[in-house]
């Protein structure tokens, strides 16, 4: 699935006019970077995290999407970050995945902690990703 959901995700990005970047390249504590206003995405592949590339990716994205393109220039994936746009990156982009993973499968049938184990989320997200995967 994770495989099929990041080509899902980069076909959006293509669609959305949103440049991504895969590197290597990158040491293990540079966190991913998203640059709104030029509507760029760096994904570091080294990171150290056990959060996947497909949400670190739609959270990246999210920034791009639903976020204030001049209320910062750039981002650094922080996902225990307690600032507004870092939650609201976390919440849109889980919906993004939620949307796709779930998009055939009625609501007495979502598992939201599977869900959370399969992407690495914390659980600092159990709240959250709770209500998301109920709504979508």
């Amino acid at each position: 699935m994770t495989s099929d959901l990041i080509d899902y995700l980069l076909t959006y990005c293509i669609n959305k006019k949103i440049d991504v970047k895969f590197t290597n390249k990158l040491d293990e504590s540079t966190p991913d970077i998203c640059y709104p206003k030029h509507r760029k995405i760096i994904i570091n592949k080294n990171y150290n995290t056990i959060i996947s590339i497909a949400f670190r990716l739609a959270h990246e994205m999210s920034h791009i999407l639903y976020g204030d393109s001049d209320a910062q220039g750039v981002y650094a994936f922080s996902p225990l970050s307690k600032k507004f746009e870092e939650r609201l990156a976390h919440e849109n982009g889980i919906e993004l995945i939620a949307r796709y993973v779930y998009s055939d499968t009625p609501v007495e049938n979502r598992n939201y902690l599977n869900f959370m184990y399969e992407f690495g989320l914390p659980s600092s997200f159990e709240n959250t990703v709770s209500d998301i995967v109920k709504k979508i």
